[in-house]
């Protein structure tokens, strides 16, 4: 519980996007951070889920230098989520209500977004693409989110526990940016 708890404080705190100035980190770590802090939003199923995936989904194309970055970016990003949730399970959701707090109160939801896809965050950072897309378009609510996880990830268990080997990863798939990959 403590690992967790240690790692949940970790994540929360990197995942807020900052400047190169600010602290040395690269496109590819802050996009994996905002991921594994929506791992975690979506295991203990979050309130404000659906807003922060919209929201970090805008600031990682936002940020990407080419389509070739935001590819890896978007791996990355679904990395630290995968394996963010399932820490999550592996403990039994037992930190959730302290998950929850932190993540429902994330400087992240300061920000707007504009139908364009620009973004300004909470500390007056405008991130724009390199492409204007209709940001509605960025992110669908999934209501069946956390069964999906949760069912794909036992799933995934039980295939390594009857191969006899740990779980390592979760094939990663991600409908809403393959349905909309072309926008950017």
């Amino acid at each position: 519980m403590m690992k967790l708890k240690s790692i949940l404080l970790l994540v929360l705190g990197c995942a807020l996007p900052v400047s190169a100035a600010e602290r040395s980190v690269s496109y590819l770590e802050e996009v994996y951070s905002l991921g594994s802090v929506a791992g975690q939003g979506l295991a203990c199923q979050s309130n404000k889920y659906d807003e922060y995936e919209l929201l970090a989904r805008a600031i990682m194309i936002g940020k990407a230098q080419n389509a070739a970055q935001q590819k890896e970016g978007i791996e990355q990003y679904n990395t630290g989520k995968v394996e963010a949730f399932m820490a999550m399970e592996d403990e039994n959701f037992a930190a959730c209500d302290e998950v929850n707090a932190e993540f429902d109160n994330q400087k992240i939801f300061k920000s707007t977004l504009y139908s364009d896809g620009r973004i300004k965050l909470y500390d007056g950072t405008m991130i724009t693409p390199r492409k204007t897309y209709n940001a509605a378009r960025l992110y669908q609510k999934d209501p069946d989110a956390f069964a999906k996880a949760d069912a794909a990830y036992k799933k995934y268990v039980a295939q390594a526990e009857k191969n006899g080997k740990n779980a390592q990863k979760i094939k990663l798939h991600d409908a809403n940016y393959d349905r909309y990959s072309d926008q950017f």
